[in-house]
């Protein structure tokens, strides 16, 4: 009865706090936010009133009745939900009155108040300040990326390098590798990506104060669509007033209060500060030294955190290092005393200036330079990459180093001014100002490859006898000098790293009396006397052979020869190199292996093994590689001559091995035999990613597609030309990612693709899908959902592609993809005649590519929310029907579609009242004039016109149809004589022509004959 007396008087105290809670001004501000009606508050709090009135008498009575006892519960239970309801209010409170999200708001989720249609927003303020991590809450806060279509983030630094920058942008945001060198080609290609599209780019540590390379920088961004951003964080006025379109935003300190709970969450573990309170003393006069500099706060967290001495915290209070001026030693105290290490890590630390600031680094790169200068700690049941590793983690969580991108690590300015510091003339960026003398003294060089043109003094270096380390950085338009590195290698014979990644090197020479010319590209046989090199880069070169000199290089843990696209042989005697821990082969058409390769027993990074044919290494010699871990290729399969060698190979025993490719090349001659191969090469089940290529078996055996692979993310099945049944991948539970191609014999995809022939262990099959791609199915006609059920399948596939399967008909495929965003069809004339109607809320994208039996679209009803439609290269697309377009369909896409250019086509696109894009690409059809009056919708707001090479004349009077239109990009229409007489339409406001020929020139600014046309429109782009 006391328990529940106090219960009952509990309750009346909690309900009071929620009526008191319900009258604040953040409560009543959130109302009028929501716009609703305060009349309900007032309703509630009579009810709460009236509760609370009998609540003394309910709490006697509730324990003779049950009924009074429920309705005590739940009051109880609905106050709860109410101060739940209290919480998420004043939260949302909290981030409308943080500067970060009032600033979010004000900068990126408004228009540009100058007119700008890409707003630049500087973030500036001294280091340390918080500049990035400011714009890192912007850039990662939900609201923002709803809002925003594309996103990049550039760590920019001391080189503001146009084509590094507009190529790292374009990677970005294609998620492709780009390797093109030419900027205007690069900035073409980003130009059209961008062109409509909604983004946000962040342009981290800027120092350039040349406006000409801002100026020539952001040509490529100007098609983006209105309210696009660019923040820019930099330490210069100067450089932010070259780049604003708006005001600076200058952060200021942050709040004592503030600075504690930073500080607190970097030092203490998950227990809290109040565990320690010893330490909350020692730690709060810490806080306020720090002066309100979110970077020292974070750092000296860093350092103490596990730190549960309180002299070790005294000791960083009463440092000396506190007293320490900025121009003592250019480095504020924070970052100093964040270099509390143990002596072992200190030189890890110092190593890493060898990296310019902003410099993206890979944390597994880097510790294999570690390993090469042997700055790493033995350790007796620890590998040294597992130390590294270790090593590694304390710098990261001590914030001397922080991640970026993906998977990718920078260190911040300040601390990367701090290893320059104390790595003093050990360390040489050979891009930065030296001295005669740091350069004869220095261990470890490294230099930007695209600065080699501007290199001064090298010769220098070369009386520098002592030399650990060479190492480029980053990707180069030039390759000059070569002959000044392989001269280092007549002196140098201390060299633990050196990388010669990119340069030409065809082959390797005996002496070096040909070092004459800029144009030789030859790397000694002396190169076997570095008997010290631990780490060697020769990827990316025209390499052909490697002298045998090599293979006595003893003490050599890395060999990267990746992408050696002219070398086929290894050394005979590679196995010699018993210490070897790495070897890259990837894309490094290799004929076989060197023999003996299993004395290699420390390999644990083996890209590639192709299978000799005659003799040589036997794919058995895997046995012994036990600690392999990463990728393995293994090619040229159909050299096994015992299928029990796939059985040695005891590829189910790497269990740290997460992607493998099995391939064999040219047609089977034994389709059992290849089965049986690949039954005896089942790998372990911690697999995540499995490619198979050019199987010639007619099935799969039993472990492809086993449900106990349960990790496995990707699989890809291509050209397995017998197999007439495809795996049970369904079965795989993790499955993100599916490619299958080129299976000639299979004619439909029914219930094995789904489940296994046994009793199956996943009732949804492919519930992790995200995308799918089938192409190469020549006999394919029909793809099937067992039992009709289709809900239970591909819950979650966003991406589907379907290419080259001719016989597949749109009403033989399932249509419930509730997930699905875009589908890709390529060359599938079947298909694209009986589009099926997907059910997905969220299908957006639609693209047809080559398509020949494609004459008139659309075929059928399409899903009224898709809103974007590209089509390419249907050459006999002759017709636009009036129906059967989606309502809200906003972007039209087509490029190199000729018929529908002939003088009858008739493009019914006036009913589209949602189009506001339209992009006509690669027409070579003869064109007098384009567009004709009333063939396009009036609400277009953009017009690209790309490669029409044949097009003589605007239409004037038919663009004065166009009243909405704000963009009209022209390029590459070299016929194109004129701006019509009529003009554009009043409502422009962005003409871009590029490559026009006389277009170009009667549009020139001010003397061009057709500039009084366009003088009023307020962005005009002549290229």
């Amino acid at each position: 009865m006391a328990a529940a007396l106090v219960g009952g008087a509990l309750l009346s105290v909690s309900i009071q706090v929620f009526i008191d809670r319900m009258a604040s001004q953040d409560v009543l501000e959130f109302f009028q936010r929501k716009k609703l009606n305060d009349l309900l508050l007032k309703k509630l709090k009579l009810k709460l009133l009236s509760a609370n009135a009998l609540l003394k008498d309910a709490e006697e009575k509730q324990i003779r009745n049950p009924d009074v006892r429920e309705w005590i519960a739940e009051l109880e239970e609905a106050i709860y939900d109410g101060d739940d309801l209290m919480d998420d209010i004043n939260t949302e409170a909290l981030q409308c009155k943080s500067p970060v999200f009032m600033e979010r708001d004000k900068w990126l989720l408004t228009d540009d108040a100058t007119c700008n249609k890409v707003s630049v927003i500087p973030i500036v303020g001294m280091g340390g300040i918080g500049k990035t991590t400011l714009a890192q809450l912007i850039y990662n806060d939900d609201k923002v990326k709803k809002y925003f279509e594309i996103k990049a983030w550039v760590c920019v630094s001391y080189e503001f390098d146009i084509l590094t920058i507009t190529q790292t942008i374009l990677e970005l945001v294609t998620s492709q590798t780009c390797h093109s060198k030419d900027l205007n080609q690069l900035q073409v290609k980003l130009k059209d990506i961008l062109t409509g599209k909604k983004f946000l780019f962040v342009l981290d540590d800027i120092w350039n104060d040349n406006y000409i390379y801002w100026d020539t920088l952001k040509t490529s961004f100007e098609s983006g669509a209105y309210g696009s951003k660019i923040i820019v964080t930099t330490r210069s006025e100067r450089t932010a007033n070259i780049m604003q379109t708006v005001p600076n935003h200058n952060p200021q300190i942050i709040m004592e209060e503030d600075c504690w709970s930073l500080f607190t969450k970097h030092a203490f573990d998950s227990a809290g500060s109040g565990v320690h309170l010893d330490l909350e003393v020692i730690g709060g006069q810490i806080v306020r030294k720090c002066k309100g500099l979110p970077l020292a706060v974070k750092s000296l967290g860093g350092v103490l955190r596990y730190e549960l001495d309180p002299q070790e915290w005294n000791n960083v209070l009463k440092s000396d290092i506190w007293e320490l001026s900025v121009k003592e030693s250019d480095i504020l105290p924070a970052p100093w005393l964040s270099y509390h290490l143990p002596s072992h890590l200190k030189r890890c630390f110092a190593y890493c200036s060898i990296f310019p600031k902003g410099y993206q680094f890979e944390k597994g790169h880097l510790i294999l330079l570690w390993m090469a200068e042997n700055l790493l700690e033995r350790h007796k049941r620890k590998r040294a990459e597992e130390v590294g590793d270790e090593y590694f983690n304390t710098l990261l969580s001590k914030s001397l180093c922080q991640r970026h991108g993906n998977g990718g690590f920078t260190m911040h300015g300040l601390v990367n001014d701090l290893a320059k510091f104390v790595s003093g003339d050990f360390v040489l960026r050979f891009d930065d100002s030296y001295s005669h003398a740091v350069a004869r003294k220095t261990r470890h060089l490294s230099y930007m490859k695209r600065n080699i043109p501007h290199m001064k003094n090298f010769d220098s270096i070369f009386e520098n006898k002592h030399l650990h380390t060479i190492l480029p950085l980053g990707y180069s338009l030039w390759n000059y000098r070569p002959n000044l590195f392989f001269r280092l290698l007549e002196t140098m014979k201390y060299f633990r790293v050196l990388s010669l990644c990119e340069y030409s090197i065809t082959k390797l020479p005996n002496s070096f009396c040909n070092l004459k010319h800029l144009s030789l590209t030859h790397l000694p046989e002396a190169i076997g006397k570095l008997k010290h090199l631990r780490h060697l880069d020769l990827s990316h070169t025209k390499i052909e052979k490697l002298p045998d000199s090599l293979c006595n290089l003893h003490d050599l843990y890395t060999l990267a020869l990746s992408f050696c696209t002219m070398l086929t042989r290894l050394p005979t005697n590679l196995a010699c190199l018993f210490n070897l821990r790495h070897l890259h082969i990837e894309c490094t058409p290799l004929k076989e292996m060197p023999p003996q390769m299993s004395k290699m027993i420390y390999l644990q990074t083996l890209s590639d093994f192709v299978v000799s044919e005659h003799g040589g290494c036997n794919i058995a010699e895997l046995k012994e590689f036990q600690n392999l871990r990463g990728s393995l290729c293994i090619s040229r399969l159909q050299n096994v001559v015992d299928v029990e060698d796939g059985s040695m190979a005891n590829l189910k025993e790497k269990k740290y091995l997460d992607r493998l490719s099995l391939s064999w090349d040219g047609d089977a001659d034994d389709s059992k035999k290849e089965r049986e191969v690949l039954d005896r090469l089942r790998p372990h089940t911690n697999l995540e990613k499995l490619v198979i290529r050019n199987y010639g078996g007619t099935e799969f055996p039993n472990w492809v597609g086993h449900h106990s692979f349960c990790g496995m993310v990707e699989v890809e099945l291509s050209n397995c030309r017998n197999c007439y049944l495809l795996p049970p991948l369904g079965q795989l539970t993790s499955l993100k990612k599916l490619d299958i191609g080129g299976f000639d014999m299979v004619e439909s995809t029914g219930k094995e693709f789904y489940y296994d022939g046994g009793s199956s262990f996943v009732t949804k099959p492919f519930k992790s899908l995200k995308y799918l791609s089938f192409s190469r199915m020549s006999m394919w006609k029909e793809w099937s959902v067992i039992g009709g059920d289709e809900e239970v399948v591909f819950s979650h596939l966003k991406k589907l592609y379907l290419c080259k399967c001719p016989m597949l008909n749109g009403a033989r495929l399932p249509y419930h993809f509730p997930s699905l965003t875009s589908l890709h069809i390529l060359d599938c004339d079947q298909l694209v005649n009986s589009l099926p109607r997907f059910q997905s809320p969220v299908f957006h994208l639609l693209t047809i590519s080559n398509c020949p039996g494609l004459r008139s679209f659309p075929r059928e009803g399409l899903p009224s929310i898709l809103h974007t439609i590209e089509i390419h290269g249907c050459q006999k697309l002759e017709s636009f029907r009036e129906e059967g377009w989606p309502a809200n369909l906003k972007s039209l896409v087509f490029s190199d579609c000729e018929s529908l250019f002939t003088c009858s086509v008739q493009w019914n696109l006036q009913a589209l009242t949602s189009l506001t894009s339209l992009k006509i690409i690669s027409i070579n059809e003869m064109l007098d004039s384009f567009p004709k009056v009333g063939q396009l919708p009036a609400t277009l707001t953009h017009l690209e016109l790309n490669d029409l090479q044949n097009l003589i004349s605007l239409n004037g009077k038919a663009f004065q149809f166009l009243v909405s239109l704000k963009e009209l990009r022209i390029s590459f229409c070299s016929q194109l004589q004129c701006i019509p007489k009529e003009g554009l339409p009043t409502s422009l406001y962005c003409l871009d022509i590029y490559e026009c020929g006389l277009l170009n020139q009667r549009c020139q600014s001010d003397i061009g004959e057709d500039w009084p046309k366009i003088a009023h429109i307020p962005v005009i782009q002549i290229h």
